[in-house]
């Protein structure tokens, strides 16, 4: 070998460099090497030798390189080729540790439309290419089976608003129900839309529930109301009815958002009245407590007031826009639990955003020094209300399909010192890995996605404890009366829906599966999977006892807790819980013994609550499809019932009943609930009274051994299946190739 000295290299090194910038494919002037690999390329060839990449200067490719050559060193390449991975191959990389470590938050969604498509990894260009418009054997097989959904509402004829709501949202199951329906009176030859944001309209007009979607109020009451106007019928609010709506608030939804304590709600109510001290509460801390006041108005008779307090402070809340401050974060979290009550959902998201933003900007996500007795408690205070906002940011967008706007991996401030917070929040991080691991990533098939939902409940399991520690008993504890039972049902609802959402997937797969052997079944197919595996049915299963058993404990609570029952948001889960037992309906065969008298209830347990959207809504499309599947199915209420509807003019009165905790449920299992015809319940519930013997919701206990041994499990193929989906998206043969070794999910 030559040896050179240090500046002849440095020299040698110079000479390459320029030689590479003035050598290129439109250069009249050629090098020695014009005709080597690299020049059809501009120098990008399949390997360079070992001494250039040591030195990490270019190679041309030939053997000599030209490198090589002037340094009189070895020219050698390796035997193989290294195969690097694509640049959008390291980004899905990236993303997917960084959900791993942060369940929050994911920049790869499965419902972002066709451009996501085309960049997902696959063997060639050309394959990606096939993926961006497919051509499918079977057109009545979707490529994704559970898509987002999107509307355009026209408010005016110079305003148009445009949503959009993904895959977890209720907005998509009933676009779900509603393309069910309209198969049935369509030809097989008809295709589903392509894409993974479907119109949903038409669905909207058929169910009439466009008002939800879009959030629009019932009438133009806001159009003309002036903050004079408001605040001369804000004088004639007496100071009795202002104390009551706040108790029925610090009662209720103030367990969602204890960010002050309550003894300060009601200072400042004294101080607004000119009952304490003549120090009159600042702007802010006023606009707080009047939506408080307006939440509490809504559970009563006098819910018209609600409308009139949150729009006085919305009219007079323009200025605060821009300013960040730890009030500031509080009132846009207070309203949007208002906006959640009326049925709002978009403006929830909205305010829920402005007040992530804020309090970001204030740096409430990391820990303030505190000194002294007033620094704790403010400490304390930049804590609740953080958590809480934290909490209600990822459920919104969980039960939204929408990407949240906190990262957990950045949040540094301690836990709050309510215990039920504590609750919520743990729950809203396994809420949070569910929306980023089940529908925040591409899977490869739904073998990956059952072992995600697998791993969530069993995280799930700890809940209870949780539960025990911040209550005084667990999920299997019959509904209590008070504020007791509102925090009973609020941890309880959200648990189960949790799960409903987890394993919604794999009912929607199934519903589509049925619906695709249904249509092919005048078809001759030497080649076709017809029978569904006992696996797939227990993760339907999941999903389907889920919506029951929040059906159960809602109706239950609703007839023995006055507070829970005038809960308005508790109409979205008996509303989602039976559409997921609708879609089954409707997929299934013989199935309304068990699905109806759970629908029925549902509707029932809406009907005793107060009229007017977002329950009416909820009914009037759970009715539309009913009556659609079969005339027959549609409710109509019992003689014995219609005394117990609600009346306009009254809130019912209420009379809570303790009901004692039934020695028999000390031993069994975490999931296990009273049934619905108990006699200790079924007097207060007539409309699960019917329900006696039906065993639907004991399904989500899948028993010992119900995953199957190696021959009980089907292995199908693509060929077998007849359906072209995006195996970047989804592989039906990994996703039947169930390793029969797993352990069966166990509650």
């Amino acid at each position: 070998m030559t040896h050179h000295d240090d500046s002849s290299i440095f020299k040698i090194d110079h000479q390459i460099r320029d030689t590479t910038e003035l050598t290129s494919p439109n250069c009249p002037v050629q090098m020695a090497d014009a005709e080597s690999p690299a020049h059809s390329t501009g120098w990008r060839i399949a390997k360079a030798c070992q001494e250039c990449r040591k030195r990490k200067i270019k190679c041309n490719g030939v053997n000599p390189c030209k490198t090589c050559q002037l340094r009189g060193t070895p020219c050698v390449y390796r035997d193989v080729i290294r195969q690097r991975k694509k640049r959008y191959q390291y980004q899905e990389r990236l993303d997917t540790d960084r959900s791993g470590s942060n369940g929050a938050t994911t920049t790869t969604r499965p419902d972002e439309g066709s451009a996501a498509r085309q960049l997902s990894p696959g063997p060639s260009h050309h394959q990606a290419q096939a993926h961006a418009q497919p051509r499918r054997r079977n057109p009545s097989v979707s490529l994704n089976f559970n898509n987002s959904v999107s509307a355009t509402h026209m408010t005016s004829p110079s305003c148009k608003v445009q949503l959009y709501y993904g895959s977890t949202s209720h907005f998509a199951l009933m676009h779900e129900v509603y393309r069910g329906l309209v198969a049935k009176s369509q030809p097989a030859e008809v295709d589903r839309p392509q894409g993974e944001v479907e119109e949903a309209g038409a669905g909207l007009d058929m169910f009439s529930f466009r008002r939800i979607f879009f959030g629009t109020p019932t009438d133009a009451h806001e159009a003309n109301k002036t903050l004079a106007s408001l605040d001369s019928q804000l004088l004639f609010l007496p100071y009795e009815l202002a104390k009551c709506f706040l108790e029925r608030f610090l009662a209720t939804l103030y367990n969602l958002a204890p960010m002050w304590p309550k003894e300060e709600f009601y200072y400042q109510l004294d101080q607004m009245y000119g009952q304490g001290p003549e120090v009159r509460p600042d702007k802010v801390t006023q606009s707080i407590l009047l939506v408080a006041m307006a939440i509490g108005a809504l559970a009563t008779q006098h819910h018209s007031w609600g409308d009139t307090l949150y729009d006085r402070v919305k009219l007079s809340m323009h200025s605060l826009d821009d300013v960040v401050n730890l009030q500031t974060i509080q009132l846009a979290i207070i309203m949007a639990h208002y906006q959640s009550e009326q049925g709002r959902p978009n403006s929830t998201f909205l305010l829920m955003g402005t007040a992530t933003r804020k309090a970001i900007s204030a740096g409430l996500h990391k820990e303030a020094p505190s000194a002294g007795e007033d620094a704790a408690e403010s400490t304390e205070e930049r804590r609740a209300t953080f958590w809480s906002l934290c909490f209600y940011e990822i459920w919104t967008c969980f039960h939204l399909g929408r990407p949240s706007s906190l990262s957990l991996k950045d949040v540094s401030i301690a836990l709050p010192e309510d215990s039920f917070l504590q609750v919520l929040i743990s729950l809203g991080k396994i809420v949070a890995r569910s929306a980023s691991e089940m529908y925040g990533r591409r899977h490869e098939s739904l073998l990956q996605m059952w072992k995600i939902a697998r791993s969530i409940i069993d995280e799930l399991r700890g809940f209870d404890g949780l539960m025990r520690q911040a209550l005084g008993f667990g999920l299997d504890k019959c509904a209590q009366p008070g504020s007791l039972g509102v925090r009973q049902i609020i941890a309880t609802t959200l648990y189960y829906h949790t799960i409903l959402l987890t394993f919604r997937p794999f009912l929607i797969f199934r519903g589509r599966w049925h619906q695709d052997m249904k249509r092919s079944s005048c078809v001759a197919s030497t080649k076709r999977a017809t029978e569904i595996p006992s696996w797939l049915n227990d993760a339907c299963t999941q999903a389907l006892s889920a919506a029951c058993r929040t059906i159960h404990h809602l109706c239950e609570a609703s007839a023995c807790n006055e507070l829970v029952r005038e809960l308005r948001y508790h109409g979205y889960f008996l509303g989602n819980s039976s559409f997921a037992l609708m879609y089954d309906l409707m997929h299934g065969e013989n199935l309304a013994a068990t699905h109806l008298p759970w629908i029925h209830a549902a509707v029932q347990g809406m009907s005793m609550m107060r009229p007017g959207d977002p329950i009416k809504s909820s009914i009037t499309a759970i009715q539309t499809v009913l009556r659609k599947i079969h005339p027959s199915y549609e409710w109509v209420a019992p003689e014995t019932t219609k005394s117990q509807m609600y009346d306009y003019e009254h809130t019912p009165p209420f009379h809570p009943q303790r009901h004692p905790t039934s020695a028999s449920h000390q031993g069994q299992s975490l999931m296990a609930v009273t049934a619905p015809g108990d006699p200790a319940v079924v007097g207060t519930l007539p409309m699960l009274s019917d329900l006696q013997g039906n065993l639907l919701q004991d399904g989500i206990r899948i028993p010992s051994g119900s995953v199957g041994s190696g021959d009980d499990l089907l292995d199908f193929t693509q060929s077998d299946m007849g359906w072209d989906f995006d195996f970047s998206t989804m592989d039906l043969e990994a996703f039947f190739s169930i390793n029969a070794n797993l352990d069966p999910m166990a509650f």
